[in-house]
């Protein structure tokens, strides 16, 4: 625009240079014309007098007398025929008839007559003025001027030069108009941020008007995406889920941290490039075609210890194809890990129950068909399967109890003074330890905790329990109580049978037994540690053991002094 506007401006001073030299060549040449008539009527006027002084006989006698010193005028007299009489420049009998000429002819009827005739050989013109003389003959003057072509070339240089000095002054006065008109809409575009603070003429205020309100506007506008922005970052980024957005190409539009996290993938940029910079497992590919596809698709993928649940689900655009994929990656590893303890729980408690089920049903059948009348094989008989219902009814109470605990419901708690619950629950187990020639005892300090006494009652018995059982005759076993730091720490160990180091890391599962044949004599249902385990993560705590085989086993119990 703005040399549009610099040419534009040099072709009009151009242009009007051009068409004033053009206009002032025209009105100076029709001056020159005026005047040289004026001046032939002037001299037309004296010749008549002097040639009606002189009298009609000697008029021409007259007229040839006369020194015409100027070239350029000249004198004809012409009769009512057109023949000429009499001839400044040439020899009257051989020039040609004048009848035809219109000067002749206006001035025979009575006018005056004028004509300019122009010469394109000499690149003169010729003024005529002619009247009559008397009623016989016409007197003609007549006078040579430069044409208006020639008037043109004798100023061309002039124009030339006037014409230059213009176009200098036309080129240097529009390009500062230029910059002058435009220079408000310059900084206008300097800054658009700003347009409040600018100032222009005033053919350009409703322009500034209309940038201001478009640009407020505009503000508004990038204020409310700029939050709405916000809050979907906020959201995205502290979501434990993982989120991608991919275009048709599998390019990655957007991410957030958990995305990573859960593919395992390096912390850095990833927008704009393909999906496969993130992660290359075929389930993710496989998730993605489908959605392209236009299907929904979701896949449990393993992720070395982890297991992440992809859902995936194509775009639409408004022509109705798929554009985009929305990639939802969930954490399901405690829910792989919790339905394959489940599974496992189920068969071990399928094999729990059904070996003491196995055992009943085998007594019952024999006393059911005679095989044995004896009063003490019946007896026998009925010991066992006393003995085998009541595994059956411990196994049951043990499997509610550890429902009990894992059901999430709010723990009943009051102050329990842990010392004095250990000594108590080695004071009920002290039958046990003395068939078992085993050492029983309770030391240490108070310690009280906010807690559920009833389950902490079954924690202290069963770690005891376990360390009456499983010694030998004449060991100990110890339930010591300390407070350290904002804890409280129940300790119980003994010099027993021990656990063999490859059996420590799965002491704590449910039905776990390290040795099957000791469990069976002892009557354990392998869920006593596993409920102590529960007891102790649902008030907050922390269990460890240390273990070592014919040494003995020390269990650490780290319980929190104010409820977490």
């Amino acid at each position: 625009m703005k040399k549009r506007m610099y040419w534009s401006l040099c072709l009009a001073s151009v242009l009007a240079v051009a068409v004033t030299a053009a206009l002032t060549l025209w009105s100076v040449y029709g001056v020159l014309l005026r005047q040289a008539q004026d001046d032939l009527a002037q001299e037309h006027k004296l010749l008549v007098q002097s040639m009606t002084y002189a009298g009609p006989e000697k008029a021409l006698d007259y007229l040839n007398s006369l020194d015409v010193a100027r070239d350029s005028f000249r004198i004809t007299v012409v009769d009512r025929q057109g023949t000429v009489l009499f001839d400044s420049d040439n020899n009257a009998g051989e020039m040609e008839n004048h009848l035809s000429r219109p000067e002749i002819q206006a001035a025979l009827a009575g006018q005056t007559g004028l004509d300019v005739r122009q010469s394109a050989t000499m690149d003169q013109d010729t003024v005529y003025y002619a009247a009559q003389l008397d009623s016989d003959t016409v007197l003609r003057v007549s006078l040579q001027t430069r044409s208006v072509e020639a008037v043109f070339l004798s100023v061309v240089p002039l124009m030339l030069a006037v014409l230059v000095v213009m176009v200098v002054m036309s080129v240097w006065l529009s390009s500062r108009l230029t910059r002058r008109l435009l220079q408000p809409i310059q900084r206008l575009s300097e800054n658009l941020d700003a347009p409040d603070s600018l100032e222009g003429y005033q053919e350009l205020e409703p322009f500034f008007a209309r940038i201001r309100e478009q640009n407020h506007l505009i503000r508004e506008q990038m204020d409310h995406l700029r939050a709405e922005r916000d809050t979907i970052s906020t959201i995205t980024s502290n979501m434990r889920e993982g989120l991608l957005l991919l275009n048709q190409d599998r390019q990655v539009l957007s991410y957030n941290r958990g995305a990573l996290e859960l593919l395992q993938a390096p912390q850095g940029e990833y927008e704009g490039k393909s999906v496969l910079t993130i992660s290359r497992v075929p389930e993710l590919g496989s998730c993605v075609e489908q959605a392209l596809a236009g299907r929904n698709a979701d896949l449990v993928v393993p992720q070395g210890d982890r297991y992440c649940h992809i859902f995936a689900n194509p775009v639409t655009g408004n022509g109705g194809g798929v554009c985009g994929v929305i990639l939802l990656l969930l954490d399901v590893t405690e829910q792989q890990r919790a339905e394959r303890i489940r599974r496992e729980f189920t068969a071990n408690v399928s094999h729990e129950l059904k070996t003491p089920l196995t055992s009943i049903s085998g007594f019952a059948e024999l006393m059911e068909s005679g095989m044995t009348n004896r009063p003490e094989e019946v007896r026998h008989f009925a010991g066992r399967i006393r003995q085998e219902a009541g595994r059956l009814i411990t196994l049951t109470d043990d499997i509610i109890r550890l429902s009990r605990i894992e059901d999430g419901t709010a723990l009943d708690r009051e102050p329990v003074e842990l010392l004095r619950l250990g000594q108590e629950t080695a004071e009920s187990l002290q039958f046990l330890a003395e068939q078992k020639q085993v050492s029983l005892s309770a030391a240490g300090q108070p310690v009280t905790v906010q807690a559920d006494r009833r389950m902490l009652e079954e924690l202290c018995y069963n770690l005891l329990e376990n360390a009456v059982k499983y010694n030998h005759p004449g060991g100990w076993a110890r339930l010591e109580v300390r407070p350290e730091g904002d804890s409280a720490v129940l300790t119980v160990s003994d010099n027993g049978i021990g656990i063999p180091q490859e059996h420590q890391q799965r002491i704590f599962e449910r039905f776990y037994r390290v040795d099957k044949s000791r469990s069976k004599q002892t009557g354990g249902t392998g869920l006593g540690l596993s409920i102590v385990k529960h007891i102790v993560e649902r008030h907050g705590g922390v269990i460890s053991l240390q273990s070592e085989p014919e040494k003995g086993t020390t269990i650490t119990v780290r319980l929190p002094l104010q409820p977490v």
